[in-house]
């Protein structure tokens, strides 16, 4: 079966391609000769998306206060720039993996924004090492990514094996690999590396971020930060409950780079707060 997974991905026919919009808003932000007004003409092109950032940025987790912003210029104000590209991949990315039934896309797609909002949250308060807090709410966004590309390939065979598998004590990679040859993390990073233009550190994340924290992984800072991040969804009822596995938190560990009970307890109780006020807006 890994084979003919193998070669599915590598087919372009079989992939659902990155929007157009995301590549292009991208370029934009890059670019040092653009500015919001370009920025905000090539959003404008995606009405819904527009709609969105603006809901969004009215919001008050996201910066909203008294004065309540109309248009998409003063959503990219209010917001930044490396933000609107974040929440445009929250966003877009969800509707390109519709095909099927076997997920609640929902709870999946919350769960995920979880482990992004909580990694982008550690990459501040984490001791001893930086990390860009964009590359880590993205690494976090896109870290199960290989379960929805399961469940693009071969949908019948994939919800029968979660059929199965549901309820079992068993890591889901550990399953996958067992009836597929092959388990969702490694899917992620080889069809992200294939089609998607991000960098390295993004698709390692997603590649391994089945791993437990440890010195190893101090030498990755966005690896350990979405392997920290997924932990701590998972055992504070952010979950995408498809496995009824879950690695316990490393307290420990968490202590040791500087992430005291309490300060871990801030970071749920906030991440929380957020997708309380941005799920109805981005997964509804």
């Amino acid at each position: 079966m890994r084979e003919v997974l193998l070669k599915l991905i590598e087919e372009k026919s079989n992939i659902p391609p990155l929007p157009d919009i995301l590549s292009r808003l991208e370029s934009k932000i890059e670019d040092p000769k653009s500015n919001i007004s370009d920025i905000a003409i090539l959003i404008e092109t995606e009405p819904i998306l527009a709609g969105r950032l603006i809901k969004l940025s009215n919001s008050v987790f996201f910066g909203g206060g008294r004065e309540k912003v109309e248009h998409l210029h003063g959503a990219i104000l209010r917001l930044g720039l490396k933000m609107i590209l974040d929440l445009a991949y929250t966003l877009e990315i969800p509707q390109m993996f519709l095909k099927g039934n076997t997920l609640d896309q929902n709870k999946f797609w919350q769960h995920s924004l979880a482990v992004a909002i909580l990694a982008r949250q550690l990459s501040h308060r984490i001791e001893h090492f930086y990390t860009e807090p964009d590359l880590c709410y993205l690494a976090g966004l896109m870290h199960d990514i290989g379960i929805l590309v399961f469940n693009y390939l071969i949908p019948q065979k994939y919800a029968s094996f979660l059929k199965e598998a549901h309820g079992r004590d068993h890591p889901l990679e550990e399953m996958e690999m067992k009836a597929f040859g092959i388990a969702h993390p490694e899917m992620g990073g080889l069809f992200i590396k294939k089609w998607w233009p991000v960098p390295e550190q993004v698709v390692s994340s997603v590649e391994k971020h089945y791993l437990r924290p440890s010195d190893k992984t101090k030498d990755h800072p966005v690896l350990l930060i979405v392997i920290l991040a997924n932990s701590i969804a998972n055992n504070y009822q952010m979950g995408h409950e498809i496995s009824s596995y879950t690695e316990p938190v490393n307290s420990r560990f968490l202590e040791e780079v500087g992430v005291s009970k309490s300060t871990l307890e801030d970071i749920v109780e906030e991440t929380r707060d957020s997708l309380f006020t941005a799920k109805e807006v981005l997964y509804k």
